[in-house]
């Protein structure tokens, strides 16, 4: 009996230790399954999810996205590259939270989770793996939507202006005709020195150049164009001088040599009536703006480090200041909504979880849609900060947590 008792003693140790190893092994086989199922459905779901978002971005940008085909495919490819980040950072915490209510729900209607229960598995052990992973997908949503997808967006900006003023000096060489907008208050475009009543009038004016050196044109023909298309004015100048804005994309056009002629309304005879003057020099610079990025990004397209630094330096005006806030506040949040929907979601899924998968994606679309639009419209009640953003965050993790507990 003393025999058998001080082999027991010499043994426990042992035994501890083979009974800690199994229970070891079998949690890394249990979080390895985990990991493995919800990694790899968030990863399909992120890529659908992107792929839409992508898509939105791509019809905003088209004219721009075929300009940059018809230069070369590599530009164009560059773009669409420079439009992932903000499509990612959105894909990629909604696609983790419907990764995460397919996955468990699927399991609990195959009663696996059942199966774990029944075997001593709490569900701390295989939720843990999901938390953090949460966790990781949330900080990856909140770098890429406050810093890689503004500096991305500016990338694409400065991208887009090159290839607008390339195509503009392609044209200024080959005397093609360019056409502008101009709204008739000088407003967007301005052509100083015409007659009060043809300003209020122009819609449109084109230009052709003869032939250009550096920043010396040659007879520069400028036609202005009223709403009926309808012509308005000709002018014509031997000579002008042009100051290139690149940080606007504007140019501005110093004329010299000027005839001018000026189509006014229906006469006596019912022809129209015009007057022709000539000038030696214009007396004012004539402005066109090209309609490209500005150089100069307003404070909610900044990175956020950025932000902070120009913060600290006071470089931020109170309406800058308020944009940006609000810009980080919302996209902040919905980077965190990982973590805030991630209780919710694995709490709805060990209940309700249906074998169909299309029954487990609806309902974790239901329930990113209602979290995102509580967002948005608390987000613009509360404040022009957008702190109500965070409110979606707060309810959506409190009932989460409720839930569990129970």
């Amino acid at each position: 009996m003393v025999l058998m008792g001080w082999i027991l003693l010499r043994t426990w140790p042992v035994f501890r230790f083979v009974n800690w190893f199994m229970k070891e092994a079998k949690s890394k086989i249990i979080r390895t399954y985990v990991l493995r199922e919800i990694l790899g459905a968030t990863l399909l779901s992120t890529l659908v999810l992107t792929a839409i978002l992508l898509y939105g971005n791509l019809s905003k940008n088209d004219e721009e996205l075929f300009r940059a085909l018809a230069i070369s495919p590599l530009l164009f490819l560059e773009l669409i590259s420079l439009m992932l980040p903000f499509a990612l950072s959105l894909g990629l915490p909604f696609g983790f939270s419907l990764a995460v209510i397919f996955c468990v729900g699927r399991w609990s209607a195959d009663r696996e989770v059942l199966a774990m229960q029944s075997l001593g598995i709490r569900r701390k052990l295989w939720a843990k793996p999901i938390f953090l992973s949460a966790l990781a997908v949330s900080i990856m949503g909140c770098f890429a939507s406050l810093h890689l997808s503004p500096v991305s967006r500016g990338v694409f900006e400065e991208r887009v202006r090159e290839m607008i003023w390339q195509d503009f000096e392609s044209w200024v060489e080959d005397g093609r005709e360019i056409a502008f907008k101009v709204d008739g208050e000088g407003e967007q475009n301005f052509m100083g020195g015409l007659s009060s009543e043809n300003q209020k009038k122009m819609t449109r004016a084109t230009m052709s150049i003869g032939y250009g050196v550096g920043d010396l044109w040659h007879n520069v023909r400028i036609l202005t164009w009223g709403a009926q298309n309808e012509l308005l004015s000709i002018l014509h100048a031997k000579r002008a001088t042009v100051r290139k804005i690149r940080d606007k994309g504007a140019i501005e056009l110093s004329l010299s040599e000027v005839d001018y002629e000026s189509l006014g309304g229906a006469a006596d005879n019912g022809l129209k009536s015009s007057s022709f003057v000539s000038f030696k020099k214009w007396k004012q610079p004539i402005s066109f703006s090209l309609e490209t990025p500005q150089t100069n990004r307003d404070a909610k397209h900044m990175p956020f480090l950025e932000f902070l630094n120009r913060l600290k330096r006071d470089e931020i005006r109170d309406a800058d200041y308020q944009r940006a806030c609000f810009h980080f506040n919302k996209y902040a949040s919905l980077g965190c909504a990982p973590v805030a929907l991630c209780p919710l979601l694995l709490s709805l899924a060990v209940r309700r979880g249906r074998r169909e998968t299309y029954s487990n994606l609806f309902t974790g679309v239901l329930i990113c849609l209602f979290y995102f639009l509580l967002g948005t419209s608390v987000g613009e009640l509360i404040g022009s900060n957008g702190y109500g953003w965070w409110i979606s965050n707060l309810t959506a993790g409190g009932i989460g947590v409720f839930a569990m507990q129970r």
